[in-house]
């Protein structure tokens, strides 16, 4: 009797024991791993910084003013922590982070700028390469160029 007491004492822990480490290993699925997050951020954020190294500018912000509505478009390298911001009313976009990046990189990455522009040249440039529309009644572009030359083009009233 003794022999049948034990063994069944001996099954029921055996029972416990592998019931709890069943659960045990489904909890821990279930649970993100910070590491992983924390790794795809970066290299998010290191091909952000390898793609800021092709354009010509380090930093570009563009606001638009129109009647009832503003475009902001912004892109930043500062020191490998890239900053993106797309706010684009006539296509009914807004992005923050590597999404607005992944829109802007393209349309800067076409966009032509040198310090030598005047307000109007750079404006009218940067118009058209964000396919925007003309009748706005203050544009306002601040470059910051590869060599660290800092520049800020303004149009208002649609001098242009």
């Amino acid at each position: 009797m003794k022999k049948i007491v034990l063994f069944a004492v001996f099954l029921m822990s055996a029972m416990v024991i592998a019931a709890c480490n069943g659960e045990e290993d489904d909890s821990s699925e279930n649970k993100s791993n910070p590491d992983v997050e924390s790794q795809e951020a970066m290299s998010t954020m290191n091909d952000m910084v390898k793609d800021m190294e092709e354009l010509d500018y380090s930093s570009i912000d563009f606001d638009v003013l129109y009647d009832d509505t503003e475009f902001e478009g912004e892109i930043h390298n500062d020191d490998g922590l890239v900053e993106s911001e797309y706010y684009n009313p006539f296509n009914d976009t807004t992005e923050r982070g590597p999404a607005a990046f992944d829109i802007m990189f393209p349309i800067v990455k076409e966009l032509k700028l040198d310090p030598d522009m005047t307000d109007e040249e750079a404006v009218a440039t940067s118009i058209e390469t964000f396919n925007l529309p003309e009748d706005f009644l203050k544009a306002e572009l601040q470059v910051t160029f590869k060599d660290g030359t800092e520049k800020v083009y303004e149009v208002k009233m649609n001098e242009m």
